[in-house]
């Protein structure tokens, strides 16, 4: 090796020219077959390649105007081209470093050593994958995703390191920030990620034909945008009642099973589907089992997955695996949560140890007496106290005929009140530090401040309607500001629903009881009872356009019956009869939809069949 690097440098020094031409010739020759081969043209397309010749050729002129080491100038030059494609060796360390050490991934020391874009993309890469939980792991996806826009990336890291990340904006309900960067990369187009993202907007659009059309071109997508791809079928085709088609998508959920791959809405449709459309108890028994055998490194998508065989075993009525697995949380609560996470879980349990008829009164009593530790801790523990102990003292009033002793009682409730204030601010203190693409986290304080808002509304209708219409508007305006078309139509029910089954409720109580129909808040309410029924009709009519926009797809089936139902209760005959039949020409067996949307049917039935 000595001996060649001496004979170069012997010819660099005579200035043999013909030595020279020749060996410029075979580097020309070997670059031309390289880039050929590796499409290298496109390269200098890129500011990273030219930035870097630069540095080259900065770094060789310097070299050779001091008399340098021509060879050690080269090498130095050589490791700044490499760098375009790998990182440095310092970089390599420190990556290397990081896969062994979490804190410090964790708190990112050491970070500003790295310089070179192919090592922040390996960081980044590893940040995700070490990332325990769903709402760190989308934090750090979109702080990558923003970060990797500012980056000249090659098409291959694209592939390799954006394009799987990218889904993210969809997940959390940045449908338009998702459309607009799938546009943008519209060369990617015929890979199987953007096939995959596709399919995805056209479950936003309800376009289930479309679906099927882009799902049948990407067979070589990864299993993660496959598996969602699949979970919005299979959504589509249980509104609509299509069985066959059901079983198609879960054949293929079946696939992504036994690759080992463990999502909590695949074994959650898989369980739905054994247990209510299929009825095989067997195979729901079976896979109740194997889900109590699944051991995951985070507890909560342990308990989110738990909570699917809990359902069935309650559905079959097995009060003796209830009873086990009540008290495996327990156990397991104390042992691998700690602070807010392991709080929420005990409050959670309360009402769940209620509703199954398991050891209740001595558990709830004992976090009742112990609410100043709960309350203390902000609102996402404090919130859930105050829901989790409203709902189980209303329902045991209701089915059990009890109620807690009055003096712990009203402690309790006066210490709600101090706190609630407080929640309140917190939450909105919360949604205007969110970024707006988080559209479902926002989503959720929203309704969060919703239902405390609701205690202390305290039975005044005229401020629970004020309430309920802020917060439903604000969410709605939300969706179509981020373009998320699927969550706009349903809170467009969920509000109608809201004003209208409210009102008819009212309407009820007042016939039953003419002292309440007299009572101040009635006549208040009475007062303002036909701005809320407009407000209703307008709500009506924006979700007629969204389904007229599909013409009336079968999928959305569940949406029309709801139409009818919301016509009835705005007593338009004739409106509530277009739409019944209408969902009856879908030829859906009503039996497989929940009782809730029977009872639905039911109810539009009679009132259209009356004279």
């Amino acid at each position: 090796m000595e001996q060649i690097i001496n004979h170069i440098q012997d010819i660099l020094k005579s200035n043999n020219v013909t030595v020279l031409s020749l060996l410029w010739s075979s580097f020309i020759f070997i670059l031309g077959v390289i880039s050929t081969k590796y499409r290298i043209k496109e390269w200098f397309q890129h500011q990273r390649i030219w930035k870097r010749l630069a540095v080259c050729l900065a770094i060789l002129i310097v070299a050779i105007s001091l008399n340098w080491h021509v060879i050690a100038a080269g090498i130095f030059s050589l490791l700044v081209v490499i760098s375009t494609i790998l990182p440095l060796p310092h970089e390599l360390f420190l990556l290397h470093y990081y896969k062994t050490n979490e804190e410090a991934l964790e708190k990112e020391r050491y970070r500003c050593w790295f310089v070179t874009t192919t090592a922040l993309l390996r960081f980044y890469e590893l940040k995700i994958r070490k990332s325990r939980g769903l709402i760190k792991r989308q934090d750090m996806q979109i702080a990558f995703i923003d970060e990797a826009k500012k980056w000249d990336l090659f098409d291959r890291e694209y592939i390799k390191y954006y394009l799987p990340n990218l889904d993210v904006l969809f997940r959390i309900g940045a449908i338009k920030a998702f459309e607009n960067e799938c546009s943008k990369l519209s060369r990617f187009d015929n890979t199987g990620y953007m096939l995959s993202f596709k399919t995805y907007l056209a479950h936003n659009n309800f376009d289930y034909e479309k679906m099927e059309e882009l799902e049948s071109k990407c067979p070589d997508t990864d299993d993660d945008s496959r598996l969602v791809s699949l979970i919005n079928k299979y959504c589509a085709y249980e509104a609509s009642g299509e069985k066959e088609k059901m079983k198609n998508v879960i054949s293929k959920l079946l696939e992504l099973k036994r690759k080992g791959i463990i999502h909590v809405e695949l074994y959650r449709d898989l369980m739905r589907y054994y247990d209510e459309i299929i009825a095989d108890k067997e195979a729901a028994d079976a896979l109740a089992e194997e889900i109590e055998n699944i051991n995951l490194a985070y507890f909560g998508d342990y308990l989110n997955l738990l909570d699917i065989a809990f359902m069935h075993y309650r559905i079959n009525g097995n009060q003796q695996k209830i009873n086990s697995l009540i008290e495996s949380v327990i156990a397991k609560n104390e042992k691998r949560q700690q602070g807010d996470e392991q709080m929420i879980t005990q409050i959670k349990l309360m009402y769940v140890m209620f509703d199954n008829g398991y050891k209740w009164q001595k558990y709830s009593v004992g976090l009742f007496l112990n609410r100043t530790n709960f309350l203390n801790r902000g609102y996402r523990v404090g919130a859930a106290f105050i829901q989790e102990t409203y709902r189980l003292l209303r329902d045991v009033g209701l089915l059990n005929h009890q109620s807690l002793n009055n003096q712990l009682q009203n402690e309790m409730f006066a210490d709600f009140d101090r706190y609630i204030e407080r929640y309140i601010s917190e939450i909105e203190s919360d949604i205007a530090e969110l970024d707006d693409r988080f559209l479902y986290r926002k989503q959720n304080l929203l309704m969060l401040k919703l239902e405390l808002l609701k205690f202390k509304a305290d039975g005044d209708f005229v401020l629970m309607r004020k309430n309920n219409d802020e917060i439903f508007d604000r969410i709605i305006e939300m969706c179509r500001h981020n373009g998320d078309k699927r969550e706009m139509l349903h809170f467009l029910v969920v509000h109608a629903d809201d004003i209208l089954t409210i009102d008819n409720q009212i309407r009820e109580s007042g016939k039953d009881d003419v002292g309440y129909a007299n009572t101040i808040l009635q006549k208040d309410y009475d007062n303002h009872r036909m701005a809320y029924i407009n407000k209703a009709e307008n709500l009506v009519c924006e979700i007629v356009n969204m389904l007229n926009l599909r013409k009336y797809d079968k999928s959305l089936a569940y949406y029309v019956i709801y139409t009818a139902y919301f016509y009835m209760l705005l007593e338009n005959r004739q409106r509530c009869l277009f739409f019944l039949t209408m969902f009856e020409k879908y030829d859906i067996d009503i039996r497989n939809w929940t009782m809730p949307i029977q009872q639905i049917y039911h109810k539009v039935r009679k009132y259209n069949s009356k004279e």
